[in-house]
Formats: structure tokens, C-alpha cells, sequence
């Protein structure tokens, strides 16, 4: 079951992870961006590895250094999409952040990756 606020610590990094909010900002992006339903958007994300626990630092340093329209389109379209004349990113990255805020608001999500810098 995916959740919000798993906190995953590795020496001195320290990760909140809102796997739950990451994966439905990725539902909605699915919906927006390739015109699927939400219960077929919902589908292609229980099915792949974002909806798997999230274990390590790492795992979620990858998942977190890529932009969510990055999972969503590679969910759809596959490896190297960008090779088959889909966008590599939005072309408008201000109207995609703004996209994304406004799914955040509307459905209460939480920020996905949430980076905590340790004093040491």
C-alpha cells in the first residue's frame, strides 16, 4: 500500500518520501498528458516499479532527480521516448510547474521527495 511520510535515513541524508502523493501526481499527469482515463492511468502505476516500497536513499534519489512528467511519459511511451517524437520535457516548464501545484492543490498532495539536510 503506498503511503505518505516514510522518512528513509542513509549516514547523513535523510529523505521524506510521499510515495502515495508521487505516484498519484503521476495518475493525473498520465490523464493530462496522454488523454487516458484515470482508472487506466491508475492501472499503468500499480503495475510498474514506482508503486514498489521505496527502500533506500538512493532508490528514492533516483526516482526524485528525474521530473514526475519524466515517469508519467515513460510509463506510456516506453524506453527512450523521446525517440518516438514525444517531448524529452515539457516544452513550457513554467505552465508544467504551475500544472503540477495546481494537481498537488486540488487533490492534497504532498511534495514527493522531501530532502531534510542534517548538521553535522
Amino acid at each position: 500500500m503506498l503511503k505518505d511520510g516514510v522518512i528513509l535515513e542513509d549516514g547523513g541524508n535523510r529523505i521524506v518520501v510521499n510515495q502515495y502523493s508521487f505516484c498519484e501526481l503521476i495518475k493525473h499527469l498520465l490523464t493530462h498528458y496522454t488523454g487516458i482515463s484515470y482508472k487506466n492511468a491508475s492501472e499503468t502505476v500499480a503495475q510498474s516499479h514506482l508503486a514498489e516500497p521505496i527502500s533506500s536513499v538512493m532508490d528514492a534519489g533516483l526516482l526524485g532527480h528525474e521530473y514526475p512528467y519524466y515517469w508519467a511519459m515513460l510509463l506510456y511511451y516506453g524506453e527512450m521516448y523521446w525517440e518516438k517524437g514525444v517531448p524529452a520535457q515539457p516544452d513550457d516548464l513554467t505552465a508544467y510547474f504551475e500544472l503540477e501545484n495546481s494537481i498537488m492543490r486540488r487533490y492534497h498532495l504532498n511534495d514527493p521527495f522531501e530532502y531534510v539536510l542534517t548538521a553535522k
